[in-house]
């Protein structure tokens, strides 16, 4: 029998992760060699069970297992596979039933085409869904009660280090570090320099970041905004929401942050810091854009220092230039961008686009209808297995009835949806265009995108006092597009 063997450990406990993946190695491995089972390959990863798209390792086992390269899947225990969403759950399992793949632990072997095997498997899923819900609810009271009582959970931020007083986690001065953090205050405050003059002038001292190669006007910012720095922990200032499988994060109102002095020393006092935030008020700072802008975003290097070269508005139009003050200079985004296109247009005539039906078209409604089907099929699924429940005296009428109204509702809205979907006419022949022709009509973006699909890199050289359009181009095409 060839299998693959697939190990898992929780972020949450990931201080002992690797002894625990290994010892859990060791077991399947000798457990394969006592009932003859072939190790094909391992799969391994550190990470939460919860996500079935942020599990790399366990997609790439599901694609392999309907290759149909491995008879059974090993692994500890069931919940090892996941326990997530019903619907992630619902994914792994029917992947390995449709394949004929068995689940093999230690203690019990589950063939999903087995009736009394699937029964029990989703049994045992749901119980590990109900096991990750409260472990979840369990951190979350220990992470209030460690903020609470001044502890500090996140990574340090810059000037300080991690550290453990009276068995709660906290924070010490960094002092090489706190230094620069004392600077930053008493140059914003006390001599009126802007973040991005304070960012030039601690980076040329030698200040580095924990996550960049040098200060900018953000990070200044946001070390001028952080409370911690005069011994406060404010938390709960953000809150996460999952929207299908996307993350989105929105900002709390003040009533619902939790403000508590920290166990931590203070790097700057809190005067100091009343005084930053009131002239913060005073200043407009460009927010940050999350949006696209510049078509080249990503791919333009200053030849001199090896940067990215960023997009900057300026009255006479926007320019491109170099992080680096005083490095390399600047030149029209417009002019560098129609050079990029004027090289690359021999390769892009020659690659044809598709003009595919828009978002709500044909494509993306059968595309629609599959996933519609597939989750349909699920659900009745999972109510069939109800009654299996009852009858094994697992579930007791009212629990039965409770479960069954959730599914027939979840049944009845996706049935609703199906029907109420608009499904516009489109042509049934659409044209094809030359890459270089479709871009034109793309917004940013989509330039964007477009040129990252042909192009490795643009290494940007200009010197100082040069004419305008007097600046050199090197691009880097991709292999495939060589």
């Amino acid at each position: 029998m060839n299998a693959a063997v697939y190990l898992r450990k929780s972020r949450a406990e990931e201080f002992h992760a690797e002894d625990t993946l290994n010892r859990h190695r060791e077991i399947l491995t000798e457990f394969a060699a006592k009932n003859r089972i072939t190790i094909l390959r391992i799969y391994e990863e550190i990470i939460s069970g919860e996500s079935l798209c942020a599990r790399p390792q366990m997609l790439a086992l599901l694609a392999d297992v309907e290759h149909g390269d491995y008879d059974a899947v090993l692994c500890m225990d069931i919940d090892r596979l996941g326990r997530g969403a019903m619907s992630d759950q619902g994914v792994i399992l029917e992947t390995l039933k449709a394949a004929g793949t068995k689940i093999i632990t230690p203690r019990k072997t589950y063939d999903l085409n087995n009736e009394t095997d699937e029964t029990f498997s989703e049994f045992e899923t749901f119980l590990a869904r109900q096991e990750l819900k409260a472990i979840k609810r369990r951190m979350r009271r220990g992470i209030q009660k460690t903020i609470q009582e001044g502890g500090y959970i996140a990574n340090a931020p810059y000037g300080y280090r991690k550290t453990v007083l009276k068995k709660k986690p906290t924070l010490e001065i960094n002092e090489e570090e706190a230094r620069f953090v004392r600077m930053i205050f008493d140059l914003y405050v006390n001599r009126g320099m802007g973040c991005q003059r304070i960012a030039d002038t601690i980076s040329a001292m030698g200040a580095k970041p924990h996550r960049s190669d040098r200060f900018g006007r953000t990070s200044v910012m946001k070390i001028l905004h952080s409370a911690t720095y005069a011994g406060q922990i404010v938390w709960n200032r953000k809150s996460k929401v999952k929207t299908g499988q996307k993350w989105t994060e929105t900002a709390n109102p003040k009533e619902k942050w939790t403000v508590v002095p920290g166990l931590h020393p203070a790097i700057i006092d809190r005067e100091l810091f009343e005084r930053a935030q009131a002239i913060a008020k005073t200043r407009g700072h460009p927010p940050a854009s999350k949006s696209v802008r510049n078509p080249l975003a990503g791919l333009v290097f200053c030849a001199a220092c090896g940067g990215t070269m960023q997009r900057q508005a300026a009255r006479g139009g926007d320019c491109l230039l170099c992080r680096k003050p005083g490095c390399t200079a600047s030149s029209s985004l417009f002019a560098v961008e129609s050079a990029v296109l004027k090289q690359l247009r021999p390769l892009m005539e020659k690659i044809a686009v598709e003009r595919r039906p828009r978002p709500g078209g044909p494509a993306a409604d059968n595309e629609w209808d599959r996933a519609a089907k597939r989750e349909a099929s699920l659900l009745e699924r999972q109510k069939a297995s109800l009654y299996d429940l009852l009858e094994q005296g697992i579930y007791d009428p009212s629990t039965f009835e409770q479960r069954k109204a959730l599914l027939d509702a979840k049944i009845s809205r996706l049935k609703q949806a199906a029907e109420a979907r608009p499904r516009p006419s489109l042509p049934k022949h659409e044209s094809t265009v030359s890459a270089y022709a479709l871009y034109r009509g793309l917004p940013p973006k989509l330039k964007n995108l477009l040129l990252k699909a042909l192009v490795e890199r643009i290494v940007y050289r200009k010197e100082k006092g040069a004419p305008p359009l007097s600046f050199q181009l090197q691009i880097i095409l991709k292999p495939l597009c060589l």
